[in-house]
């Protein structure tokens, strides 16, 4: 790097890099991934220059010897300004696109596909494209609606995103599962697939055990919706509460259904919902359904959230959440929703097995699911792709 500077693009729908900017799984990739990658850069490569571009203010922000610049302009200038600046200085350009949302709005993809073909025709082996593909739009929209999406839509987001994926150097899926899926769907090589999961800012998360007295308090950090089956999560505390267990539920997130007066939902911040409500809770739920592809192949940010601080997890069996839970003994997977409140009287009951998973998810944490660890490994791979000139 010091006689070829990496210089870095991030393209992203809005700007993020402090906790307090962060909302929902989105923002949280932006600041725990993208955020601590920049960090790490420029501690090991000084004279890197880092741009970052959001089209919901049409900015790009510059990072450089310890300043950040502003400047409002559009996507193709602002990439056509890091690219010049870079091969001008004599370095290489890694653009990550935080897919898909660094597409702006249908009557401005032209200049998100525009900016893509410009990067492509640079080449040379001094620009990489990264695609970092963590939330699919097409499986997206038919996890997180009641309704089927229209055929128009679909295949629009399958167009954009196979042109999307066909130009890139690297990409970066966010499982095991969701690679394969995407090597078969899109036809792509799995060899030019990286898998990089989310994580946590574990140093920011204080570990604090479920205690042993009463209430019992159950977090499931999310908007609550119905496609979500936190109308089925809802069912099963209340079940609970009526055979005399003295259990809370509080939803961390938007209300968009009707939920009893009992549960407590609460909108805030990043940092004030972790020293609010996760520090305070005794267990994480994730009640998503695992009929649904997106939910099972893909992995949230929440479980990570969980394990940082020391909360067993519950989950309904998705298949890679689920994977995560049983491999490193962090929680409990649930086959049904009996099940599943079985799995939450046994956690009431029995405080010490609560603490040993709690224990378990935090070690983990910090070794496999630290932000700044992953963002480490996602640095090294850029360096070796310019390396082997994929």
């Amino acid at each position: 790097m010091r006689k070829m500077p990496l210089n870095l693009m991030i393209l992203t729908s809005y700007f993020a890099i402090e906790p307090k900017n962060i909302r929902g799984g989105i923002g949280y990739r932006y600041v725990g991934l993208y955020g601590s990658l920049v960090k790490t850069l420029l501690k090991r490569s000084p004279k890197s220059k880092v741009f970052w571009y959001s089209h919901s203010d049409q900015s790009l922000r510059l990072f450089h010897s310890k300043k950040i610049a502003k400047y409002r302009t559009g996507m193709l200038k602002a990439v056509l300004h890091a690219t010049l600046s870079t091969l001008k200085g004599g370095g290489r350009l890694a653009v990550i696109i935080a897919y898909p949302y660094a597409v702006p709005k249908v009557n401005a993809v032209f200049w998100y596909i525009f900016s893509l073909l410009v990067l492509k025709s640079f080449g040379l082996g001094c620009v990489k494209i990264i695609v970092d593909d963590f939330d699919p739009p097409v499986e997206a929209a038919y996890a997180f609606s009641e309704t089927k999406p229209s055929m128009l839509s679909v295949v629009y987001g399958r167009t954009l995103e196979m042109l999307t994926l066909k130009l890139s150097s690297l990409i970066i899926a966010i499982t095991e599962s969701y690679k394969q899926h995407i090597a078969k769907v899109y036809h792509v090589n799995e060899e030019k697939i990286f898998v990089l999961t989310n994580g946590a800012l574990v140093r920011l998360i204080p570990c604090v055990l479920p205690k042993i007295g009463l209430p019992f308090r159950v977090l499931y950090s999310g908007s609550a919706m119905k496609c979500k089956d936190v109308d089925k999560l809802v069912k099963v505390i209340d079940s609970l509460r009526k055979r005399g267990l003295n259990i809370e539920l509080h939803v961390a997130g938007s209300k968009l259904m009707d939920l009893p007066d009992w549960v407590k939902c609460t909108q805030c911040n990043w940092p004030a919902f972790v020293k609010h409500l996760l520090s305070h809770s005794d267990i994480g739920v994730i009640p998503y359904p695992p009929n649904k592809l997106h939910f099972s192949l893909t992995m949230p940010t929440k479980p990570f959230d969980y394990m940082a601080a020391g909360k067993p997890i519950i989950s309904t069996n998705l298949k890679e959440t689920g994977n995560i839970v049983r491999t490193f003994n962090c929680g409990l997977v649930a086959k049904d929703w009996k099940e599943y409140e079985r799995h939450v009287e046994r956690l009431y009951q029995d405080r010490e097995l609560a603490k040993e998973l709690g224990r378990n998810g935090r070690k983990a944490a910090e070794k496999y699911f630290n932000y700044e660890l992953l963002a480490e490994a996602l640095l090294n791979k850029l360096i070796k792709t310019f390396k082997n000139g994929n």
